[in-house]
């Protein structure tokens, strides 16, 4: 088949780093192969050839079936693979990359949190219904590769992302920006837990038990082992110097606890899933039981929705 015979049948090449067993390949023709039968159920015909070149995978697609509609179909399905590549395969790389040389995190450890972090950002704002720079992002970079397949049949993967979408890499840097943040914040929450804990070890115990009832949000109640509410003169001085760090919701809760120093705290709790209830527990770890539904829970929180 000529050359001119090809262009009108729509061959498009597009190319990735690697031989035809790297990840790269697998996961490119993967994402091809599923793309075109999509199409296939349409009732478009293609072809999907694949060769190695160098230290290349090329792969090129065939229109089987000559048609403007057609045409339109394929570069949507082929702009769909790319982008679905460039999220799994470069975009991790990039981000990897900003950390380590935009911002010198160098230590394994401590950059593969921060990734963590923007990973989480990112599958986060894509969840949201708030425009964000990285709100349906896939969407886009399959619209921008298939508008570009309009003018060119040829496609480097890897080139198409470090030349083209530069603007995206700025976009990414605000993301690793905003994921170290985050880190760093939560570094210091845990620096600061972990002070309140080793202050709850060494502190010797006043009372023997604590009742915590937790309905949700700010709504607590402390009741002693007789059942009834807990009450302090004053809270500790240290505890007090203590918690002017801390800047979390749960602040009250935990400064009385902290003052009133029981052996033991009982938590029942209607949601235990909240973050406040994980603080709790682990701030008074090896103190704290959480309650997974007993009789004081019924009567408590059925005598608070009766009233």
């Amino acid at each position: 088949m000529d050359k001119g015979s090809e262009q009108s049948m729509g061959a498009y090449q597009i190319s990735v780093p690697g031989h035809t067993a790297s990840e790269e390949a697998v996961r490119m023709r993967a994402y091809l192969e599923a793309q075109l039968k999509e199409l296939e159920r349409f009732g478009a015909g293609f072809d999907l050839e694949e060769v190695g070149q160098g230290d290349r995978t090329v792969f090129r697609c065939l229109n089987r079936k000559l048609g403007r509609q057609r045409e339109k179909g394929l570069r949507h399905g082929l702009g769909n693979a790319v982008a679905e590549y460039l999220i799994t395969i470069d975009e991790p790389a990039l981000i990897r990359k900003i950390i380590r040389m935009d911002f010198r995190y160098r230590d394994p450890e401590e950059s593969k949190q921060i990734e963590t972090y923007a990973f989480h950002l990112l599958s986060e704002t894509e969840e949201e219904e708030e425009e964000t720079p990285y709100l349906h992002r896939k969407e886009r970079m399959a619209r921008q590769v298939a508008n570009y397949f309009t003018h060119s049949r040829t496609l480097a993967v890897d080139g198409f992302f470090r030349f083209r979408m530069k603007r995206y890499k700025k976009v990414l840097v605000k993301l690793v920006e905003h994921a170290i943040d985050e880190y760093l914040l939560d570094q210091e929450y845990q620096e600061f837990i972990d002070l309140l804990r080793y202050f709850v070890s060494a502190q010797q115990s006043k009372i023997p038990l604590v009742h915590v009832f937790h309905g949700g949000r700010r709504q607590f109640r402390l009741l002693t082992e007789e059942g009834n509410p807990l009450s302090l003169k004053e809270m500790d001085g240290v505890v007090q110097e203590l918690m002017t760090e801390s800047l979390s919701q749960e602040d009250l809760i935990v400064s009385t606890l902290l003052t009133a120093a029981p052996e033991r705290v009982v938590l029942h709790s209607l949601h235990p899933g909240e973050n406040v209830i994980r603080t709790l527990v682990q701030i008074f770890e090896g103190r704290i039981t959480v309650c997974k539904g007993c009789s004081d829970c019924h009567v408590h929180f059925r005598s608070r929705e009766d009233g």
